[in-house]
């Protein structure tokens, strides 16, 4: 194909747009040489060599950032402050192997530079760039390839001992940092967002950590249309919740989600109807349940070894449960300010045994917030972060 197209740019040497096009052509070409090649593949044709002696054997690095200055002079609800997006890479050798450990942000006043309370953070997101270069196929999916989610509440990631997440030295990454303010309305305050990632080195090793990718599942809400579950004709809605009837009462259907490249955010199905990863929220208990099936997108039986949690102001809970077997399988606690709107802390999970998760079984997750302010201007979103061993 490529000798192809090279025959072609010669003949019309002349046009430029030709060369560009084409050139890019060869560029998609180059890049999707690794489509089909899992990390677990690729890691097998190389030769690492593995330290048996000297110093600091699988030795920790930190790779720190700050965001640029952000403003915060009013209220700022979830979703609405002021953000910044830095781009970096490691500046290790470009032939070197990163195997990322764990993450954290910091939020710092600029005037003072200490430290602040994670209550003016949004959240921080660590994100790849470009993940169609990768030398292997990146299982993440979704609206971004997002591999760390920090929030108030929850603003550090360490990975399981021996668990972490593999990515080339060379590839570019993202830092999302956006800031927040429920409570003072009278304000004046410049600061960042500090930023640490924990690494280590594939030259310093003297064994293969087990390799993770993470797969984010969220809630979605209906914004409109008929009634009924995200991707089900009606007929499906009576048996979604028997784990033995999976496929609805018309011939070739599946009552599962499904989640299109061109459909991602907002989300639309073919029965009419739209939904959102994000909502107002009601002055009152809700409690939204999702099939999450398509969105963890398990290629294989594998287990969970961590487990992060991205939601607003008044969530109570989150819950991962296998609806095949009907068991609850996580349930991530949240824990509200008392005297002020917040979040003062949200539960995680950590686990070098893991919780076991298969290709076949049906998912679901289900949030839980109870508002009570009554300036009904509250968002909500919820979001599970799953970090699952890559074994194929």
């Amino acid at each position: 194909m490529i000798a192809g197209l090279l025959r072609v740019l010669s003949t019309y040497k002349h046009q430029w747009w030709l060369y560009s096009t084409l050139g890019l052509l060869l560029l998609m070409t180059s890049c999707d040489r690794h489509a089909d090649l899992s990390f677990t593949s690729w890691l097998k044709n190389q030769n690492f060599e593995f330290k048996s002696s000297g110093a600091s054997p699988n030795a920790t690095h930190y790779f720190t950032l700050q965001s640029r200055p952000l403003k915060i002079d009013t209220i700022f609800r979830s979703m609405q402050g002021p953000y910044d997006i830095t781009e970096f890479d490691f500046h290790e050798k470009k032939e070197e192997l990163i195997w990322l450990t764990g993450y954290t942000s910091k939020i710092i006043n600029k005037k003072s530079s200490s430290l602040i309370s994670d209550g003016y953070m949004c959240h921080n997101n660590l994100n790849i760039s470009r993940a169609k270069t990768f030398p292997w196929q990146v299982k993440t999916q979704g609206t971004s390839i997002r591999l760390f989610t920090l929030t108030e509440g929850q603003v550090s990631v360490k990975l399981p001992d021996g668990f972490a997440i593999p990515i080339p030295a060379a590839q570019a990454m993202t830092v999302v940092s956006q800031v927040l303010n429920h409570n003072a309305a009278d304000i004046d305050l410049l600061v960042s967002h500090d930023v640490a990632l924990a690494y280590q080195l594939q030259s310093e090793l003297d064994h293969i950590p087990i390799p993770l990718y993470q797969q984010a599942a969220f809630i979605t809400k209906q914004v409109s249309g008929p009634e009924g579950w995200f991707g089900m004709p009606r007929l499906c809605n009576d048996h979604y919740l028997d784990s033995t009837k999976l496929k609805g009462d018309q011939p070739n259907h599946e009552c599962k989600i499904s989640y299109g490249e061109s459909d991602y955010n907002p989300y639309f199905d073919s029965f009419g109807r739209t939904y959102s990863g994000h909502w107002k929220l009601p002055l009152k208990e809700q409690v939204l349940t999702t099939d999450v099936t398509k969105m963890l997108d398990l290629q294989f039986d594998t287990r969970i070894h961590y487990i992060g949690v991205h939601v607003h102001p008044f969530a109570r809970s989150l819950e991962l449960r296998d609806a095949t077997l009907d068991t609850s399988l996580y349930i991530a606690h949240v824990e509200n300010h008392d005297d002020k709107i917040g979040i003062k802390r949200i539960d995680s999970y950590s686990s070098e045994a893991g919780i076991p998760v298969y290709k076949k079984h049906t998912y679901e997750l289900i949030s839980t917030y109870e508002c009570t302010d009554t300036s009904d201007i509250h968002t909500a979103m919820a979001t599970m972060f799953l970090y699952l061993h890559d074994k194929k």
